[in-house]
């Protein structure tokens, strides 16, 4: 069965010296994983804007001078996740005051020799290094049931 409706969301990669802003999600789509702020884009909202607000509600911080680094395509074909169209963001630069706890999430710095891959989405192994590397990117992933990552296509090598 093909679903109709793709999200449109936003990552936001925070760092600070060493550090990656990460989340532990406590609810929706990816409970109990670790991941980057973001979220839905609001209607009429841009992704940039979209990519600054999630952080700073999440969070309570504010970042500025953001950078688009990817994209990425996520599909769940048979499971009840949703799938959604990604764009994904960087910054070192922010304002504001950590909030380490609410409804959706706890928020902490995690040493960027230290992220939880294991304990993030099986496809994040693959293209966060991406990220932390400076490198552009597209890719798409086709999840199970289960949230199993079944295939991944790399649209810049294409």
């Amino acid at each position: 069965m093909t679903k109709l409706v793709v999200k449109h969301t936003t990552l936001c990669f925070l760092f600070s010296e060493n550090a990656l802003l990460m989340i532990l999600k406590k609810r929706g789509q990816g409970a109990g994983k670790w991941n980057v702020p973001g979220g839905k884009i609001a209607e009429g909202e841009s992704a940039l804007a979209g990519a600054i607000r999630e952080t700073e509600e999440e969070t309570g911080l504010r970042p500025t001078d953001l950078m688009e680094l990817g994209r990425l395509e996520f599909s769940f074909p048979e499971g009840n996740s949703w799938d959604n169209h990604c764009s994904v963001f960087v910054s070192r630069n922010f304002s504001g005051d950590l909030v380490a706890e609410n409804e959706e999430c706890s928020a902490t710095w995690v040493p960027i020799d230290e992220i939880p891959f294991d304990k993030m989405w099986e496809s994040d192994r693959i293209w966060v290094p991406l990220v932390l590397a400076g490198k552009k990117f597209h890719r798409a992933y086709v999840f199970d049931a289960k949230d199993r990552m079944t295939s991944e296509t790399d649209f810049l090598r294409i």
